[in-house]
């Protein structure tokens, strides 16, 4: 698995209990003990190839770090958790125009339209 123990306290628990290996579990997460600066450094460093949705790689003056110009994390494209904070155009609306049959199969035939809809969450007409 490729999650980081900086990414939420249950990670960074998980991380200290197992290392990063958990072998009653049957489990790998060899990123544990990288940050996200580790990653991008490593990246950058290496021109190691990347999903296109990531964007560049930039150093952000502002921040002091290395930032994605594009999307910072993708998960599970069909997650609804925290699409209701998402400034416009959000997850669903980015499917749409990179991938229509995936956000034609999540929205009419899962049904997260219409739970979408009752949030009151946006998620299609970039392409009208």
């Amino acid at each position: 698995m490729g999650t980081m123990a900086c990414e939420s306290a249950r990670r960074q628990s998980a991380y200290l209990q197992t290392g990063c290996n958990a072998y009653q579990n049957k489990r790998s997460q060899p990123l544990s003990f990288w940050t996200e600066q580790d990653i991008l450094s490593y990246l950058k460093m290496i021109r190691l190839p990347y999903a296109s949705i990531y964007g560049d790689i930039v150093y952000d003056a502002k921040s002091g770090k290395l930032v994605t110009t594009g999307v910072s994390r993708t998960g599970c494209m069909f997650c609804m958790f925290g699409v209701h904070r998402e400034k416009q155009p959000n997850r669903f609306q980015r499917m749409e125009l990179t991938h229509p049959r995936q956000h034609d199969y999540c929205i009419n035939q899962l049904g997260c339209g219409a739970v979408l809809d009752y949030l009151r969450v946006p998620h299609s007409g970039l392409l009208a």
